[in-house]
């Protein structure tokens, strides 16, 4: 019995003239079952995934060390003692021997051998057990870290970005802007007449109100890049990077209208009959001597002049040109990803790099380069499976499969669905809560 208190079974390759001491040291040393087995059928009991035994001893005659050698590739991790004559002790070490005793044996010698691999392995199997503990329990402790991590970017109430990770990603994003001198756009929502409505409907109502609200909003933002946040209370605002004045006019009217379209039934409004949302827009090109505090206050001054106007409209500075973005056709082409607001730093940027790398596999076709189809596919695959990008995977893995396999048309048609989907795949920034299942029906009034 070893000293974590369990028998152990021993296998003894062939029978040998000491196979008697062999056995009463084994004995001694706490094994429970002793296997004889010719050296072909140790090989075998070694190699099996089941039934192995927990060490092997073995007589070696002569200066053929190539049997050692494959009885310690078979055997792996299990202790390998090796009865030898003493001039062969190193070559044998060398081979994979884990003990030697020398010829003629000495009992006492054997047994304390025997008890050393079976102590050594026993320490090896808890320093093991030890260390997978310790991996699983960091595992763990990453995840929970993470989970925290995205629980603090998020708004617990509706699951959209809360104000904090909002301001930071809009911070981001004017940096951003200021690198590339592209336009940055943002929206400020307000929910009409709020207060009455909790009044009017309780604080249960007003929850669900916002949960519906910010649900519908959220699924207004067709680019990748765009986010929703909850700017506090009844306030939300959008992110629009690299759209302009025209832009988020177009953006910000959509809003309006698809959470009017709700009909959620508001019978303290002063300007309609349903819930509907005021909302300020403005866009700017970020500048050295511009601060963003500029951006907010301007779309924030928009929002108060909606609000003056009468409520349930959007007001802004943009050409009345409407623009030429606008598609004639439905936008919807691929199932929307919903995605934790977490992942809204990050989820631009896998989609950029996936058009990108696209580009350069059906390029490395034509050079024959297939070091270089690796390279691009291989993280891209890892990036869009950390982020649940599942449809994406699946696109890059069959580009990389194509190129992979040289199979030219097929990979220029995959790599043309990877930029097809990237370009126009929606991504909603929105945490489904697990208390609450999106609601689909009006809220139904308290008289």
């Amino acid at each position: 019995m070893d000293r974590f208190g369990a028998v152990f079974k021993a296998l003894i390759v062939e029978g040998d003239p000491g196979a008697g001491d062999v056995r009463s040291a084994l004995a001694d040393a706490g094994c429970a079952e002793v296997v004889t087995a010719t050296y072909e059928d140790s090989l075998a009991i070694l190699d099996a995934a089941t039934g192995r035994p927990d060490l092997a001893v073995f007589h070696q005659i002569g200066k053929d060390f190539q049997r050692v050698q494959r009885l310690a590739r078979s055997a792996r991790e299990l202790p390998l003692v090796v009865i030898c004559d003493e001039r062969f002790v190193d070559a044998l070490l060398l081979a994979g021997a884990t003990e030697c005793v020398t010829t003629p044996v000495r009992p006492r010698e054997l047994l304390g051998r025997i008890r050393a691999a079976v102590r050594d392995r026993a320490e090896a199997r808890h320093q093991s057990h030890r260390e997978q503990l310790m991996s699983e329990t960091i595992v763990t402790l990453q995840r929970e870290k993470e989970e925290l991590e995205r629980s603090a970017c998020v708004d617990p109430l509706t699951g959209v970005a809360n104000r904090r990770y909002t301001l930071s990603l809009l911070d981001a994003e004017w940096r951003r802007s200021m690198r590339d001198h592209a336009p940055l756009g943002v929206v400020m929502i307000d929910l009409d007449c709020y207060h009455a409505f909790n009044e009017r409907y309780g604080h249960l109502g007003g929850d669900e109100c916002l949960r519906l609200v910010s649900e519908a909003m959220s699924k207004c933002l067709r680019r990748p890049s765009d986010l929703l946040g909850r700017y506090g209370g009844e306030e939300f605002i959008a992110l629009l990077p690299g759209t302009d004045e025209v832009g988020a006019k177009i953006c910000a009217e959509r809003l309006r209208a698809t959470v009017e379209a709700l009909g959620i039934p508001h019978e303290g409004s002063r300007c309609a009959r349903v819930v509907t949302i005021t909302a300020g827009f403005a866009a700017m090109r970020a500048t050295a001597d511009l601060a963003l505090d500029k951006l907010i206050a301007t779309a924030d001054t928009a929002l108060l002049r909606a609000k003056a106007a009468g409520r349930n409209r959007i007001e802004g500075d943009a050409p009345l040109v409407r623009s030429a973005r606008e598609p004639a056709h439905p936008w919807e082409r691929f199932e929307p990803v919903v995605a934790d607001p977490w992942f809204a730093d990050r989820i631009p940027a896998c989609l950029a790099d996936a058009q990108a790398g696209a580009r350069t596999i059906v390029q490395a076709l034509s050079v024959e380069d297939p070091r270089s189809i690796l390279r691009t596919a291989t993280p891209l695959l890892a990036t869009a499976r950390e982020l649940g990008l599942n449809v994406l995977e699946k696109l890059v893995s069959d580009l990389e499969r194509a190129a992979s396999g040289e199979e030219i048309t097929a990979a220029r048609e995959a790599a043309d669905a990877v930029i097809q989907y990237v370009t126009h795949v929606q991504v909603i920034y929105r945490r489904r809560s697990g208390g609450h299942s999106p609601l689909r029906r009006p809220l139904t009034l308290v008289r």
